[in-house]
């Protein structure tokens, strides 16, 4: 268990830094909409998300964090002998602190950015990391 904090601590610095990058892409992509004339009021939900350039920055948010969550959790778990139980508790740990992180971060926002913020951090780091232990559990216990 001593080893699982170190491990949720270097986590939550790459997954925010990692998330950071791809809300600064985020706003980027709302500003050259902006520039280039596209009017903010009355756009549905889909606009939104193709303004905010959303899939996108979804999808590599979630393969950076993949690839981490295999590299992390090859060298930092399975060959540290941690348990399942560290493995859940490093996903969670790690999505938690993020979330309130990013919910502090966040706190002159209106709630719903807030929680909207917090969700696409959550949301992809959860199925990242699970996938990635998952896959790394297979191919360490097959090589094994």
């Amino acid at each position: 268990m001593v080893h699982l904090f170190p491990l949720v601590f270097i986590g939550v610095i790459i997954s925010l830094i990692v998330f950071l990058y791809f809300e600064k892409r985020a706003i980027d992509a709302k500003r050259k909409h902006e520039k280039n004339g596209f009017k903010t009021s009355d756009m549905t939900i889909n606009e939104n998300f193709e303004r905010y350039d959303t899939q996108s920055n979804v999808t590599f948010y979630f393969a950076v964090m993949f690839v981490f969550t295999i590299f992390m959790s090859y060298f930092g778990f399975f060959t540290a002998g941690l348990t399942l139980v560290e493995v859940f508790l490093y996903i969670f740990l790690t999505t938690f602190i993020g979330s309130f992180i990013i919910f502090l971060l966040k706190i002159k926002k209106s709630i719903l950015i807030k929680v909207f913020a917090a969700f696409l951090y959550g949301a992809p780091l959860i199925a990242s990391s699970a996938f990635g232990f998952i896959i790394t559990y297979i191919v360490y216990t097959k090589l094994m």
